[in-house]
């Protein structure tokens, strides 16, 4: 037992952290002091404190240089700044990003203030984009940005999580809080295929998991949406692109941050299950419509009711049996940056730990509740080994322990649904559990969260990168540099299970002569078993170097890149099918920009990639993109005064996907040398042989993505008021499917129909954002802000036949649209159904559902299903909120939401006795809502449910309007409420700055379902997300 756990000690993994820490710190030199140089002369102290013209704070990092040389400092956390000077003469050269550089020359003085205005012209200066940085106001493609900062402020451990209507152009659905397992969908620009739609997540440059990314540890966060921003990407850029670059460190002296969040999580929405007496009193009302005998009498339901014997009558609210209301959440970070001229350093580690929902029991001596901690570690580091070569070293480890039920989270909350209330008691009078007498009643929602055992999961995670640069401006040509970067992944993960099952029985009351407890024994005790569930590695290897040219001549500025790449990915884990064979992606990327005068700016991009996984001569693919821009403002013409900056744009390109989901090397045909034979000889016995297994399809390959964007963006009144605005579409074809009309004649394998690039999506849509901040001459900062996305697709062609009805036809309707029938309400009478068309669905009488005759035959049956709501994924996802700060206090709220999107309130807990009398939980929504047999007409005109059944009712269960719900929603998704003490307090304390604050997520949410959180995947509900309460301090040094 020993070697399986021994390194999944939490100590040891701390201590491992801790001395990685203290290893890259002595390796560094830690702590950094920047000196100035010194001569012969006589040296004094420049000292001083720069601040914002606006908002009066001061300024860290700012860059305090002497002219013409390389000697300087960087201002403190209080925007404070000491230089050694030896030339009164010298002039300081005060300068940070998106602030207009000052002058000073230093005379005699000692002290030296500095006050710095913000520079609209610069428009956020320097972006992140494809393969390296532009300035924004040049770059032409479309992208959106967002302060790490806000990422934030959403507590969670999924980074995901904090997106959605974060930015314009990205659509997210948290469909789960487990532990773990809660990180959201997400698409940009919504859904252009009914393939993979997951976008390319490059983390420093290389293709990494967006979830084990720590948002204490981004400098940068942005998305890349049109071609002209993903072509470079090639085969990997169709589903749009994000960029996470990490800290850097910053010079100065060493900069310690401490950031400590206690969080108290609380399930969101929970299903209101019916009690004991409400479910017998279904029972009775279902038997009547069936007209056999009731189960219970008077007396029976009042111990329901009542609870005088609850062994043979029991009233169990299994949700508060087996989930807690509240459980807890810890996110702790602590980072060192600084460094001089010549190296600089960022280093952080990181704590999280998030505790699940469901009970234990406190007999056992190991955790059966879900639970995930998480260990991060990372360190950036840049050195100029020469004035003009530098290398940057990137090291991370992510170590991730994972405990988690016996029995997987699904199971147990479909146990929820199943197991109703009167199944039977949690434990029987002999102290065993209790169980039911049905198959659906085995499964004690109980014994399953605490006594099935418990799965420890160990995942880890290593990250490295050396990257070098080479600047051959004086070898060579100004503007001209080499740079190359190489980076080692590797992934290592191990499950151990180890289940149980206790002894469950069925009570059956006392023996009538003898008194004694009777039992039925439903399930045998057996012992704690031991299982390696899981086992897998795996490595990546990336390769790339890069050129760049970029000059300006006059008004005239050009930049050039070209850049190769690879990157070869190994599964280690034993096994003999293709997944474990090496695989390699590799190709070729270029850039050409040109920008004349700042206003008329032209740009041209193309990626050429390929992947082994097609056939050899159909491996590789050339994306092109062209992009192009007009500043307005830059004109002569333009005398708007109070419009600072004015940019129309607009790309075409291409962009491709090979993450199609198909097997590995589908091109080529394989042969199953065991498969189903014929009958024949004396015996007539089956005789195995060899068959075509799955067809080949040699001239399949990627999809392609045709995207036009235009866009423009806008700033008014210095920086006051900025806007960003996009239309864009996209026409996706020969995307990978199953051909559907092969026909039998041809012998295809069942289900193994050839792969074909047949298929073609058109999506489009618009997205854009707004913001509008300033500070009054008193002080008081405010900012509001809003976004929106809005995308809707529509398929063009999916290789299926055409419909006998045409509005049963696929084409022409949304990936992922359901189909069902068009309620129409409920029987009221035996009259309407008489007058009614026949439904041939399945039995139906008096307060079954009525539906629509669609084609007017007379009949209701199949050829009535018809397009109905909205697919799953959003077509309309926005935020909008807004900051508030003065003297220290700050605020800030932000809603998100989601629009034309449906969802189904259906199967279990929606559907009593689907299966079989008396099985299935029942909701209140259900139970408050349908119709009563004999009750009042009018209650029952207004019943949104059916008459409940002593067994299945296939007429009622069918996908229909009945059961689909609008699931969009506004959620007031963060809530901060912060407060930055002044230096006079925290310069007691010895501190660099302090800062504490009180922050919700998930507070509020606005919609029509209240039974499950309209996110939900799960019908009447699977694992809950989470409300968070946070209380945080965050300290500097």
């Amino acid at each position: 037992m020993r070697s399986i756990y021994a390194f999944r000690s939490g100590k040891q993994v701390e201590g491992r952290i801790f001395a990685i820490l203290i290893a890259c710190l002595l390796l560094l030199g830690f702590p950094f002091e920047v000196a100035a140089q010194r001569t012969g002369s006589k040296t004094f102290i420049i000292s001083g404190q720069v601040t914002d013209a606006q908002t009066k704070q001061p300024i860290p990092g700012v860059a305090i240089m002497l002219k013409a040389s390389n000697v300087g400092v960087t201002t403190d956390s209080e925007g404070r700044y000491y230089l050694g000077v030896n030339d009164p003469d010298a002039i300081l050269v005060v300068s940070f990003l998106g602030y207009k550089n000052v002058e000073e020359h230093i005379g005699n003085r000692t002290q030296i203030d500095f006050v710095l205005e913000m520079d609209s012209r610069s428009v956020e200066d320097v972006v992140v984009v494809g393969y390296g940085n532009q300035k924004k106001a040049s770059v032409t493609g479309s992208l959106s940005l967002v302060e790490p900062e806000e990422l934030a402020k959403v507590t969670t451990m999924s980074l995901a999580n904090t997106l959605g209507g974060s930015m314009p152009g990205i659509i997210t659905r948290q469909t789960s809080g487990e532990p773990g397992y809660d990180g959201a969908i997400l698409n940009i620009r919504g859904m252009g295929t009914w393939g993979n739609a997951n976008p390319l997540v490059l983390v420093d440059g290389v293709e990494r998991d967006l979830n084990l990314v720590n948002t204490a540890e981004i400098e940068s966060f942005s998305i890349l949406k049109d071609a002209s921003a993903t072509a470079v990407y090639g085969t990997r850029g169709a589903n749009g692109v994000i960029l996470i670059n990490t800290k850097k460190g910053q010079m100065g002296r060493p900069k310690i941050t401490l950031r400590m969040e206690a969080t108290q999580l609380h399930g969101l929405r929970f299903p209101d299950y019916v009690n004991g007496y409400e479910f017998a009193t279904l029972m009775n009302e279902a038997c009547t419509v069936g007209g056999v005998t009731l189960p219970w009498d008077d007396v029976a339901l009042q111990k329901f009711k009542d609870g005088s014997d609850p062994y043979l009558y029991p009233n169990v609210d299994w949700t508060d049996a087996v989930l807690k209301k509240n459980t807890f959440q810890t996110m702790n970070n602590l980072s060192v940056s600084g460094g001089n001229e010549t190296i600089r350093y960022y280093v952080n580690v990181g704590f999280s730990s998030q505790s699940g929902l469901f009970k234990e029991d406190p007999s056992f001596g190991y955790d059966t509740n879900s639970r995930a901690q998480r260990y991060n570690f990372r360190s950036n580091v840049d050195v100029n080994l020469a004035k003009n070569f530098s290398i940057e070293l990137g090291l991370g480890e992510i170590v991730e322990d994972r405990t988690y039920p016996g029995t997987p989270a699904n199971d147990i909350f479909m146990a929820l649904k199943k197991y109703s209330p009167i199944s039977s008691p949690i434990r029987n009078p002999d102290g065993s559990f209790g169980a039911g007498s049905t198959s659906y009643e085995w499964n004690n929602p109980y014994v399953l969260v605490t006594n099935s055992g418990f799965s420890k999961q160990f995942r880890s995670t290593t990250q490295g990168s050396l990257g070098a640069k080479w600047d051959l401006g004086t070898l060579i040509t100004p503007g001209l540099s080499v740079q190359g970067r190489f980076s080692y992944d590797h992934y290592y993960y191990n499950e151990v299970t180890r289940n149980k099952q206790p002894e469950t029985k069925k009570y059956l009351g006392p023996d009538p002569e003898t008194g004694e407890d009777r039992y039925n024994v439903i399930k045998d005790e057996t012992a704690m078993g031991y299982k390696i569930a899981g086992n897998t590695s795996n490595r990546a290897y990336y390769y790339e170097f890069q050129i760049n040219y970029n000059r300006t001549f006059g008004r005239h500025t050009v930049g050039v890149m070209g850049l190769f790449n690879r990157r070869d990915y190994k599964d280690l884990t034993a096994g003999t099918t293709t997944l474990n064979l090496p695989y390699r992606r590799q190709g070729w990327a270029g850039r050409f920009t040109y920008d004349f005068d700042h206003r008329y700016l032209v740009e041209f991009n193309f990626g050429y990639t390929g992947s082994e996984n097609f056939a050899p001569g159909k491996r590789y693919g050339f994306f092109p993109a062209v992009s192009a821009g007009w500043v307005l403002t830059g004109e002569k013409f333009w005398n708007i005064d109070f419009i600072n900056h004015l940019k129309i744009r607009g790309s075409y390109g291409l962009a491709g996907n090979d993450n199609v989901g198909a097997d590995r090397f589908f091109y080529l045909s394989t042969v199953d040398k065991n498969a189903n034979g014929y009958p024949f000889g004396s015996g007539q016995v089956n005789q195995p042989g060899m068959a075509e297994a799955m067809m080949g399809a040699p001239n399949a390959t990627w999809e392609v993505s045709h995207k036009t964007d235009v866009g423009l963006d806008l700033e008014m009144f210095n920086g006051a008021i900025r806007l960003q605005a996009d239309y864009f579409y996209e026409y996706r074809d020969n995307i990978l499917l199953k051909r559907a009309q092969i026909p039998d004649i041809m012998g295809a394998p069942w289900g193994n129909t050839p792969w074909a690039n047949l298929g073609i999506v058109k999506n489009q849509g618009f997205d854009g954002m707004i913001e509008v901040s300033h500070t009054t001459s008193y002080g008081l900062y405010f900012a509001l802000r809003g976004n929106v996305t809005f995308a809707r697709n529509k398929i063009i062609e999916d290789d299926t036949a055409e419909a006998l009805w045409s509005y049963q036809n696929t084409r022409g309707t949304r990936v992922g649209q359901p189909f069902g029938y068009v309620a129409l309400g409920l029987f009221q009478s035996q009259e309407e159904i008489d007058s009614s068309p026949k439904q041939e669905l399945g039995s139906y009488t008096v307060g079954d559902v009525k539906y629509k005759d669609i084609n007017e035959d007379g009949v209701i049956n199949a050829y009535d299903k018809v397009p109905i709501g909205y697919a799953r994924t959003p077509e309309v996802m926005f935020g909008f909120g807004g900051t508030i700060a003065y003297k220290g206090f700050d605020l800030t709220v932000n809603f998100t939401g989601a629009g034309n999107t449906s969802t189904f309130f259906d199967s279990e807990g929606m559907w009593p006795f689907q299966l079989d009398y008396p099985g299935y939980n029942v909701v209140h929504e259900y139970f408050d809502n349908r119709f009563i047999p004999g009750g009042d007409s009018e209650r029952n005109a207004r019943a949104k449910y059916p008459v409940v059944h002593n067994g299945t009712s296939s007429n009622n269960y069918q996908a229909s309007t009945l059961y689909q719900r609008d699931a969009s929603y506004i959620k007031l998704k963060t809530a901060e409420i912060g407060y930055n003490f002044p230096k006079r307090i925290y310069a007691k304390m010895g501190l660099g700055g302090l800062r504490v604050f009180v922050n919700g997520n998930n507070l509020l949410c606005f919609d029509d379902l209240k039974v499950i959180d309209p996110e939900s995947d799960y019908g009447t509900g699977g694992y809950p997300t989470q409300r968070a309460l946070t209380l945080g301090i965050q300290a500097t040094f």
